[in-house]
């Protein structure tokens, strides 16, 4: 059996793996920017199908469906984002007789369209009001009814594309253009809700998985830390819970899911704030962070969501699902790492942590990699798993210290300064984690310290375009040491 791979990077890699465990052959595709890259070679055979945007590639229903005509594929995996929740997509790869690894057209009907998930959930959990909208004035109209602050939302697909928040009207008549408009390059729908605003919550997820027959949950994840409403840091258990409100969440969970035939894995998300919950939506996918529930539960998510294509359903029941120990999952992503400000480039070095059990890194990159500017600015996740929340901060810690990337500015300064965090250490964060966070400070030149403090070699010291303020402290911090290793302010390219 042949599975055709409607994505890339590092979930096309992800997928391979549970396809060879499968004995399922692994195929994809690629687009122009991505012709030289390192997850194309993973594949068994894959086609070049053109383009460099996502519209112009991942984002074409015709040319995913005449490649995976022509590998022979009976099987397409959507992965996240792009097509992974497009109900027409599905109803296509149903039509041409390939089997579509994610819910029926029926269920994403419901669960891949924001607004209809929210009137069944709301059948058994609190949710916040939302209505549609289609023009300026009638988002202004239902803001002013509902009352500022409010946020504008995609109502086909997520990770964060297309929300905005809008404090006033003319927030609104700032923003909705851009918001359509990303989420029409994102989704390929630019419909738009406007929804109450929740302001500093947690943001907290259940993962489910569901056959024809039954539906279990897997526990959820603790995903509050964010930057424009997209993860950065994610970890499960959440340490925000009771053992009576997980009952409660996952319980939610399962009764949503239920009501809309669910047949899938997926995550059901929700918004947590003094001690209420609220339905915001269910994400009919696998998600990014999914090796965290992976690493505490054992189980195989992807592999999971291909016995449910193929009609073997699931291989686990609710009573073989007994979560131990704690895993934290970090994205590395290819910002810089205080205004997250995504930068394309060329790696020039890449030597992750060692992969170990309780180390993990998923990627799709190495030295020479390019991250081209189309597309999200991922380039690893670091999942590092314990036997307690305190041992897996500190194994992060230690592995973040030694991942070292170059060539590009990464997000492994702000996971640094994330972790040593105190309230990141109480667990008592919420969404406005990333707004307060001091950095170690930017003006005492300590973020660049704390970096350098974790290096297991000595350095040698090198400023260039740096504040004169930040060189002078740093000169007198480091004068004294005989430096054999380079560091750049600017360039972030340890």
């Amino acid at each position: 059996m042949k599975l055709l791979i409607a994505n890339r990077g590092e979930i096309a890699t992800r997928i391979v793996k549970s396809c060879i465990k499968l004995d399922i052959i692994p195929c994809g595709v690629y687009s122009e920017a991505d012709k030289n890259s390192v997850y194309v070679k993973s594949l068994n055979d894959a086609l070049n199908i053109g383009g460099f945007t996502a519209t112009d590639s991942y984002l074409r229903m015709d040319k995913i469906v005449n490649a995976a005509k022509k590998l022979g594929c009976s099987m397409v995996h959507p992965g996240y984002g792009f097509l992974a929740e497009n109900l027409q997509f599905s109803e296509l790869c149903a039509k041409e007789g390939l089997i579509f690894v994610g819910p029926s057209p029926e269920v994403l009907k419901v669960s891949g369209d924001k607004l209809r998930a929210k009137d069944v959930a709301s059948k058994v959990a609190p949710v916040l009001e939302g209505i549609e909208v289609s023009k300026e004035e009638e988002a202004l109209k239902v803001a002013r009814d509902i009352g500022y602050p409010v946020i504008l939302k995609a109502a086909r697909g997520g990770g964060g594309r297309g929300l905005r928040i809008a404090k006033s009207p003319d927030d609104i008549s700032k923003v909705i253009d851009t918001s359509r408009n990303e989420s029409m390059i994102s989704f390929g729908s630019d419909r738009l809700f406007v929804e109450k605003y929740l302001e500093h919550p947690r943001h907290i997820e259940v993962q489910i998985l569901g056959d024809n027959s039954t539906i279990i949950q897997l526990g959820e994840r603790e995903c509050s830390v964010q930057r424009r409403h997209q993860k950065l840091i994610e970890e499960t258990p959440s340490p925000a819970l009771t053992d009576e409100m997980r009952k409660r969440i996952t319980d939610t969970a399962i009764a949503i899911v239920k009501e809309m035939k669910y047949d899938s894995a997926g995550t059901v998300e929700f918004l947590f704030k003094n001690e209420h919950f609220y339905f915001m939506e269910v994400n009919s996918r696998i998600q990014v962070e999914h090796p965290v529930t992976e690493e505490v539960t054992g189980v195989d998510l992807v592999e999971q969501q291909l016995n449910i294509a193929t009609g073997a359903g699931l291989t686990i029941k609710q009573e073989d699902v007994k979560p131990r120990g704690h895993a934290i999952e970090c994205r590395i992503n290819a910002e810089h790492p205080l205004s997250f400000i995504p930068f394309a480039g060329t790696i020039r070095s890449f030597t992750p942590p060692l992969d170990t059990k309780d180390v993990r890194i998923d990627t799709a990159l190495s030295a020479g990699s390019t991250i081209p500017p189309y597309y999200d600015s991922l380039i690893a996740k670091l999942i590092c798993f314990a036997d307690t929340r305190f041992d897996a901060i500190e194994k992060m810690k230690q592995s973040l210290s030694v991942f070292r990337i170059s060539g590009i500015p990464t997000t492994i300064p702000f996971h640094l300064s994330a972790l040593n965090d105190t309230s990141f250490i109480e667990g008592s964060y919420d969404t406005s984690f990333v707004d307060n966070l001091k950095p170690y400070s930017v003006i005492d030149g300590e973020v660049a310290s704390a970096i350098l403090c974790q290096l297991p070699r000595k350095i040698k010291f090198v400023v260039t375009e740096g504040n004169s303020n930040e060189n002078a402290w740093m000169k007198s911090r480091f004068s004294d040491s005989n430096f054999d290793h380079y560091f750049s302010i600017s360039r972030w390219d340890l």
